[in-house]
């Protein structure tokens, strides 16, 4: 019989690609969660992990086991949750970027009003990087990320594309030196944006960086500088550059809904999914 406890980290191990930030999540040290591994690996007489450099990559076994390891994990959070059902339910505990706030988080928002009445909603903000380590401390329940490159990390909302935005048309004009104001550097539109202007040789400064994009958005409205955002945030009032005028091309990111490793009671990994589900079919 598979222990339900080594199965939740095998899926961490698998979430987040690292043992280090799975034994954050579950609340062990890596040589735990390093044993664990190799105890379930023992149970199964199956390898489960190939490392490839630093990256740790599932086996043809382990691509196997992982899909009924959650289909487990969530019969098995689900009994809980149904044996707890009468006690008193504590807040989610919900992050967002925030330039995800207005094009995302509400949607996702109204689907846990639909899916969990009553259930009151504490909403973090912070980079995807600031939110990740929230979730692997436990601080926590589910969040709203930037997907990393090269993993599998949470459940797909929406494919969207960096746009350059602008007061109006005309404020950019090619080989003009360029005002800017910019999200904070860990993002991959700020370096993606100033790499690219500097490759090409056109001129440009940062007058200020933030990771509130109220803030940068307010800025641009003021009619003074650029920026860079989320196609799904840019509000209508703004200009979005088009590709032809010869701005670097941002790149496409992948929004996903990532849990803890322990769900909020009321959460278990078939909520999960289906608030995914449903607020990806309404951002399309």
């Amino acid at each position: 019989m598979l222990d339900h406890e080594l199965l939740r980290s095998f899926i961490a191990v698998v979430d987040t690609g690292s043992f280090t930030r799975a034994a954050a999540q579950v609340f062990r040290t890596q040589s735990a969660i390093s044993m664990q591994m190799k105890r379930l690996e023992e149970q199964l007489d199956k390898k489960l992990f190939l490392k490839e450099g630093r990256e740790l990559q599932l086996s043809d076994d382990g691509l196997k086991l992982v899909s009924y390891a959650r289909r487990i994990m969530k019969l098995h959070d689900e009994a809980l949750g149904v044996l707890a059902a009468d006690a008193d339910s504590r807040p989610l505990l919900l992050g967002c970027p925030d330039d995800y706030a207005t094009g995302v988080l509400p949607q996702l928002l109204s689907e846990i009003r639909t899916q969990l009445p009553g259930l009151q909603v504490q909403i973090r903000t912070g980079s995807s990087a600031q939110l990740r380590a929230l979730i692997d401390k436990g601080e926590l329940d589910l969040s709203i990320l930037t997907r990393r490159p090269e993993t599998e990390e949470g459940y797909l909302l929406l494919q969207d594309k960096g746009v350059w935005v602008a007061p109006a048309e005309g404020f950019i004009k090619p080989n003009s030196k360029i005002q800017l104001v910019l999200v904070e550097p860990d993002c991959k539109f700020h370096s993606t944006a100033v790499d690219g202007l500097i490759k090409q040789g056109w001129p440009y400064e940062v007058s200020c960086i933030s990771g509130n994009c109220a803030l940068l958005i307010e800025l641009v409205r003021r009619g003074e500088v650029a920026t860079t955002l989320s196609s799904c945030c840019v509000p209508t009032d703004l200009y979005r550059v088009p590709e032809g005028l010869g701005l670097p091309e941002l790149p496409t990111v992948a929004i996903v809904l990532q849990a803890a490793a322990r769900p909020h009671r009321d959460l278990g990994a078939d909520r999960i999914a289906i608030l995914a589900e449903k607020t990806a079919q309404a951002l399309k």
